[in-house]
């Protein structure tokens, strides 16, 4: 990067486009190994040099201007990881058993379809790993969306079994999901 020095305090004057040409390649390189979106990867480095570009003035030139641009796009890409992450709990409308297909036909963009689409299917499988009678118990309270009182009346078993059962399927499965997920 060709430099000029300030008069008189003997530190390097660089223009945004200096730093623009410098660092966009090594930005766009950063952000693709976090996001693996092309897309994604270019609206992080977009962003990141319009914040560059908003603040240009008031960079510290004695400052790690490289330490700066790469804490931003970091910084810019886990905001867009978060975004884009959709949670799927058992109380998620998509583990009601009918019409999940067209929450995920509405999603807004074609990666929230498909995150919607393969979490569902991720938990539907974790669910089918369960002990029998836990799955039974989460499957339909949580996929069926029976009432407990109907969960009690359809297997003939006391309230407080459901209880526990629910409860006991709900932490094992939080506990295969967290292996899986990690």
């Amino acid at each position: 990067m060709d430099m000029q020095p300030a008069v008189g305090r003997g530190l390097p004057v660089v223009s945004y486009e200096q730093l623009f040409e410098h660092y966009k390649d090594k930005i766009f390189s950063f952000a693709w190994k976090i996001l693996r979106s092309k897309t994604d990867t270019e609206e992080a480095v977009q962003e990141t040099f319009l914040k560059l570009y908003v603040n240009f003035e008031r960079l510290d030139p004695a400052g790690s201007i490289s330490s700066l641009i790469f804490t931003t796009t970091k910084n810019i890409c886990i905001d867009m990881l978060r975004k884009r992450k959709t949670k799927l709990t058992l109380s998620h409308p998509l583990m009601k058993h009918e019409g999940w297909e067209d929450q995920v036909a509405e999603a807004s963009r074609p990666e929230d379809a498909l995150i919607l689409k393969e979490t569902a299917e991720h938990l539907l499988a974790a669910i089918d790993k369960l002990p029998k009678a836990y799955r039974q118990m989460v499957f339909q309270r949580y996929v069926l969306d029976m009432s407990m009182e109907e969960i009690v009346e359809m297997n003939q078993i006391k309230m407080n079994t459901v209880k526990s059962r629910l409860k006991r399927g709900r932490d094992l499965l939080r506990k295969q999901l967290d292996r899986g997920l990690t």
